[in-house]
């Protein structure tokens, strides 16, 4: 090859070169440096206990340096709609699944909810393997059955989760003895969601460390449940109040 032709292949080269540097800048570096991920469409902000819609989230390309923890991938976009927003969300910025209420913990104002005690004094029974998160009804003991006891607030729900069975406790899988002495019938509330269940010193009850979330290792607790935190609406609290205050009622509890 002559030194001429050598000079112009080089230049040639040269040239493709510079031209390749903006393409590989603005096309391909992009695409190798980043990944598309869910995003909230632009100008749209999602409420906390609002509805997750599909109208309302849109894919991005976003730096894989600046992902946030727990993103949600465009394969992932299907999982979370329907469900609320557990966190503002604004315009633009990235979705993690931090920000989804999949458990249903977060009270809807609309609806006039909130987080509401449930202290050891109001309690006549509930099962000692509840825990957050868990969905619980409430019955009513009457006060007439409650001041004859001595110890109205240290029962024990002996449910089936409490027995290693998988299947609920209801008021159908109560012996008719109990149901008769103690006067329960219908529920007064149901589907409760738990936010905490606590020990007498505010601390969550949680399954021993070191356990599965099984069900039988709901059985090794880190203590004895006192006092629960449920969402109520000021309706259903207020009749609460009603039979545990002006009644001396107690609240009998299982979890479903």
């Amino acid at each position: 090859m002559s030194p001429k032709v050598k000079i112009m292949v080089s230049v040639i080269l040269a040239l493709i070169l510079i031209a390749f540097i903006p393409i590989y800048d603005l096309y391909i570096k992009g695409k190798i440096d980043s990944v598309e991920v869910a995003v909230v469409k632009p100008g749209v902000e999602i409420a906390p206990t609002e509805k997750i819609t599909k109208d309302k989230i849109t894919v991005e390309r976003r730096r894989k340096q600046d992902l946030i923890d727990e993103v949600i991938y465009p394969d992932d976009i299907p999982s979370i709609i329907g469900y609320d927003a557990a966190d503002l969300m604004v315009g633009n910025a990235m979705i993690s699944s931090k920000m989804i209420d999949y458990d249903g913990l977060i009270p809807d104002e609309s609806k006039g909810e909130s987080i509401r005690p449930i202290v050891d004094e109001m309690i006549y029974a509930k099962p000692g393997s509840l825990r957050r998160k868990d969905t619980v009804d409430m019955y009513i003991v009457k006060g007439k059955k409650v001041d004859g006891e001595s110890n109205s607030s240290s029962h024990q729900v002996v449910s089936n989760h409490d027995s290693g069975n998988s299947d609920p406790i209801n008021t159908e899988e109560m012996a008719e003895e109990e149901k008769a002495d103690l006067g329960l019938s219908d529920p007064i509330l149901t589907n409760v969601k738990v936010v905490y269940a606590k020990d007498s010193s505010n601390q969550e009850v949680t399954n021993t460390e070191g356990k599965s979330t099984s069900e039988s290792d709901r059985l090794h607790a880190t203590g004895t449940i006192s006092n629960l935190e449920v969402i109520l609406n000021e309706e259903d609290f207020q009749l609460l109040m009603e039979h545990v205050v002006t009644n001396n009622d107690r609240l009998y509890i299982t979890y479903n």
